[in-house]
Parts: structure tokens; C-alpha cells; sequence
């Protein structure tokens, strides 16, 4: 038995010898396939995540560019905004006759108005029948009249028309009195009522009273009242 153990073991040798190759072959097999296992799993995820954190080394700086740019853009917007509204207002009034000159007056005096509003105002008293000479003197003595809500101009205007002073008759009582736009309604009614109904004059003549002599709606009702009973007497 010992002998045959012996001759066993130089037959293991050989076996194991010629088995060896075919086992480092094996090995380096497996091994390749392993990377080429990992390589498809988890390559495709690295090569993945390289090239973002690549990407976003490059993107990086063009972000921060597009958001410079952005920002300039957006500090950039309302200048450019308030460039084409102030053009367009002025071919409005250019498109209404005023000059050139006198547009420029009217953007220098306007308190605090907003170019749409300006326009606004100006645009009722073309339609009043002002022309533009009128309005830009009216505007250049009293420029508290382009901070007038559109709305209450809108609706004085209609008033007005409504007392016959549309048309023309509006520029010796805009002269003389500019505050009819911004007196109280309540104030222009009392004084037409004391006209009609103490004084009895006709609608047509109250018209031509206020537009021959407009300083009567500062005047204190009373002494309105004495004053033109007085000239009724006469």
C-alpha cells in the first residue's frame, strides 16, 4: 500500500501540472469576464456619472454666464420698456399736432405722472375740442391737472359737455379757471343750481355765463347770489 502511494503521488503531480494551465486559463477567464460583468452593470453608470460631473464642470460656467445674462436682461427690460412707451407716446402727441418743442415742455413738467396717464389727459382734452396750443398752455401753468385720476377727468369732461362748454368753449374757462377740473363736484352743481333756481336764468344762459365769466365757481354762493339778483333789479 505504501508503495502504491507512492506511485500515486508523482501521477497527482503530472495531473495537477497538466490541469494547471487549463485552471490559470480559467482564472483569467473568469476574472476578464468578471470586468467585463462590472464593466456592463456598473461602467455604463460610472461612465455615466463621469461625463455629468464632467458636463457639469463645463455647464458650470455657462449657468453662471446665462444667469448674468439673465439678470442683465432683466435689469435691462424696464429701461427698454419705458424707451418704447416713451416713444409711442410721443407719436401719439405728434400724431395730434403738438411740436416737437412742446412735447418736450409737457415731459418736463408732468409731476410725477406716468407717461400712459399724461397721454390720457391730454387725449380728453383733444376730445374736449381743445387744440394742442391751448392744452399745452393750460398744462404749463397748472401741471397738477396730469395727476388727475383718468377716470374723474373722464367723467368732468362728460359734466362739462353736458353744460354746453364742449366744442371750443372749453379754452377761455380752462384760462381762466383750471381748477374746474379739480373742484368738487358738489361745488360746480351748487353753483349751477343757485344760477337756475335763484337766479332763473335758462340753461343756455348759464352756459354762457360760465364760459364768459368762469370765476364765478370760486365765488362764495351768497355773494353770487346778491350780485346777480342786484343785476336783475338794474
Amino acid at each position: 500500500m505504501v508503495l502504491d502511494w507512492h506511485r500515486l503521488i508523482p501521477l497527482t503531480w503530472a495531473w495537477m501540472a497538466r490541469q494547471t494551465p487549463h485552471l490559470g486559463e480559467q482564472r483569467r477567464m473568469t476574472a476578464s469576464l468578471l470586468r467585463k460583468l462590472t464593466t456592463a452593470s456598473n461602467g455604463g453608470v460610472t461612465e455615466e456619472l463621469s461625463c455629468v460631473r464632467s458636463n457639469n464642470y463645463v455647464q458650470e460656467p455657462e449657468c453662471r454666464r446665462n444667469r448674468v445674462q439673465c439678470l442683465l436682461e432683466k435689469q435691462r427690460t424696464p429701461v427698454e420698456q419705458g424707451s418704447l412707451e416713451l416713444e409711442r407716446v410721443i407719436s401719439s402727441l405728434l400724431d395730434m399736432g403738438f411740436s416737437n418743442a412742446h412735447i418736450n415742455e409737457l415731459l418736463s413738467i408732468r409731476p410725477g405722472a406716468s407717461l400712459q396717464q399724461l397721454l390720457d389727459i391730454i387725449s380728453e382734452f383733444i376730445l374736449l375740442g381743445l387744440n394742442p396750443e391751448p392744452v399745452y398752455v393750460v398744462l404749463k401753468k397748472s401741471p397738477q391737472l396730469l395727476k388727475l385720476p383718468i377716470m374723474q377727468m373722464r367723467k368732468r369732461s362728460s359734466y362739462l359737455r353736458k353744460l354746453g362748454l364742449g366744442e371750443g368753449k372749453l379754452k377761455r374757462v380752462l384760462y381762466c379757471c383750471p381748477e374746474i377740473f379739480t373742484m368738487r363736484q358738489q361745488d360746480i352743481n351748487d353753483t349751477v343750481r343757485l344760477l337756475k333756481e335763484k337766479c332763473l336764468f335758462t340753461a343756455q344762459q348759464v352756459t354762457k355765463i360760465l364760459h364768459s365769466c368762469p370765476s364765478v365757481l370760486r365765488e362764495d354762493l351768497g355773494q353770487l347770489e346778491y350780485k346777480f339778483q342786484a343785476y336783475n333789479k338794474t
